[in-house]
């Protein structure tokens, strides 16, 4: 069995095993989530914009089209 697989039997078995929690969420506590996220989608974002130019950089070394100075 792929290891895909496996997860999804191992998600769905421990959904079946779920117990009411009796707890109350708040909407501060649902504020807070939302904050988490866009505040780690940001961070995603400036991390990928602050290396995109090194990374792009890099691959033109790598793949990028060398130049002969014997042309010119």
């Amino acid at each position: 069995m792929k290891l895909g697989n496996q997860l999804g039997l191992l998600a769905l078995c421990l959904a079946m095993l779920t117990q009411p929690a009796y707890a109350y969420l708040d909407p501060g506590t649902a504020s807070l989530l939302l904050q988490g996220i866009i505040g780690g989608i940001a961070a995603a974002i400036t991390v990928v914009s602050l290396y995109y130019n090194r990374v792009k950089a890099a691959f033109f070394r790598l793949f990028g089209k060398r130049e002969e100075s014997a042309s010119k």
